[in-house]
């Protein structure tokens, strides 16, 4: 297959929609030979950080000198993003010939009766298999939805990481906090270790589950902690403090509390890995952490005289998080705000957190079908946020070029509420840079 051909059939696969289980991807993956049993794995869930989390460890882990392969979700602009070597996408045309290879996979385990795999599904056969083809030493795995039904929890990692629990995907892991915290948790394996940032119950039942597991469980605030975090040029400073270590001074380009609590996390991770992996040391996790860049996270660029902040802030947690990072950073400065949300989505608590009164929004369709009729989401900002102004735009690239001509030199300009519009968002941003 060609990329553009590869791409066909994703698309095609996507009919098939979010099927959790567990059936689809251990067929496909005993047809391939079970790449993913050839190296090391570490697996990452959690409402909100997963994808942070997920790239400082890996970040860390090849540069101590490790091949490492990662795979996240979902991609800002291209489906190469899902699957890395080190920090670099696998290639187009490697992608297109990886697809193939699954497909062939996937149309066996079809003759032999197992209903046709989801997208999601096909991606992580092939991120695996990829992994097996380039001799990684490690795999980092961002799970896709949950963590229990989720195809990456085919894997036996050598740790796991639980970010944190709130509210999101409740079509797909229940309605309440405690189910999602159970479907979290699901990657708990037997004796192995556990790391997390979740608190309150969805703590009390990883608890429980990693208990009965017989996997030691490491959690923010009691294990580990942040000691100190302070603001310095171009990005912030971490102090570290756990049980069983000395105290970690670490520097992160990435901005906010809550990204001081990912890498937290992923330094407990790390140094799990380092008690039987000499090849790790405080010295290049500590360089790996400051080198870690991930796209769209409250991702700060100053260009075309103006600042402009490309963030999720796709749920309640994610929009709690960029209000802090905002008001630490540019304290009550007004804003103008390009946005989508979806329609699953808490729509009022995101707004609530990311729109202030002075702020205008620009509300566009994020690319897909669940994204929020515009006009309807205007209507939503009205009635939750006095003293603003909200209209509607046809696209992304539209409301930027609008909020482009309605600003002045030094004004700040938002991009967030759906990870499925930053892509069209920097991509018009760094077009503007280079014109």
């Amino acid at each position: 297959m060609t990329y553009q051909e590869a791409l066909a059939y994703l698309e095609q696969a996507s009919s098939f929609g979010i099927k959790p289980g567990l059936e689809r991807i251990t067929a496909l993956m005993d047809v391939l030979g079970n790449p993913q049993e050839d190296y090391k794995n570490v697996h990452v869930t959690g409402t909100n950080g997963k994808g942070s989390v997920t790239s400082y460890i890996s970040y860390a882990l090849f540069t101590s000198g490790l091949r490492v392969g990662r795979f996240t979700s979902p991609h800002l602009q291209s489906y190469t993003e899902r699957i890395q070597i080190n920090d670099g996408n696998i290639t187009e045309e490697a992608f297109g010939k990886l697809i193939s290879r699954v497909k062939v996979a996937v149309d066996t385990i079809i003759s032999n009766g197992i209903e046709a795999p989801t997208q999601f599904e096909i991606l992580t056969a092939a991120a695996f298999l990829f992994f097996k083809d380039q001799g990684v030493d490690y795999a980092v795995v961002e799970v896709g939805l949950g963590g229990l039904l989720d195809s990456t929890n085919i894997v036996t990692p050598k740790v796991s990481v639980i970010t944190n629990v709130t509210i999101d995907h409740q079509a797909y892991c229940g309605d309440t906090v405690e189910e999602i915290a159970r479907h979290k948790a699901g990657i708990i394996k037997p004796n192995v270790p556990v790391v997390t940032a979740a608190q309150d119950t969805p703590l009390n039942i990883i608890e429980d589950v990693a208990k009965k597991q017989h996997a030691k469980l490491y959690v923010f605030n009691k294990d580990f902690g942040i000691d100190s975090r302070s603001a310095v040029t171009g990005g912030q400073m971490i102090t570290v403090s756990s049980n069983d270590a000395a105290l970690a001074m670490l520097f992160t380009t990435m901005a906010g509390i809550h990204q001081s609590v990912n890498l937290a996390c992923a330094l407990m991770a790390v140094r799990l890995l380092m008690k039987e992996d000499t090849n790790i040391s405080e010295e290049t996790m500590r360089e790996g952490f400051a080198r870690t860049t991930w796209a769209g996270r409250f991702e700060v660029k100053r260009g075309l005289d103006r600042t402009f902040i490309f963030d999720g802030a796709h749920n309640a947690a994610g929009a709690e998080s960029f209000a802090m990072t905002y008001n630490e950073l540019f304290k009550d400065t007004p804003k103008t705000v390009v946005m989508a949300i979806l329609r699953d989505k808490d729509q009022e608590a995101i707004i609530r957190e990311v729109v202030k009164s002075g702020d205008t929004v620009l509300v566009v369709p994020a690319p897909t079908d669940r994204t929020e009729v515009p006009e309807n989401l205007v209507e939503v900002i009205r009635r939750t946020v006095p003293k603003v102004m909200a209209q509607t735009a046809e696209s992304v690239e539209a409301a930027l070029a609008l909020a482009y001509k309605h600003t002045k030199t030094g004004d700040i300009i938002a991009v967030c509420g759906s990870l499925y519009i930053l892509g069209d968002a920097r991509q018009w941003f760094f077009h503007e840079m280079s014109h």
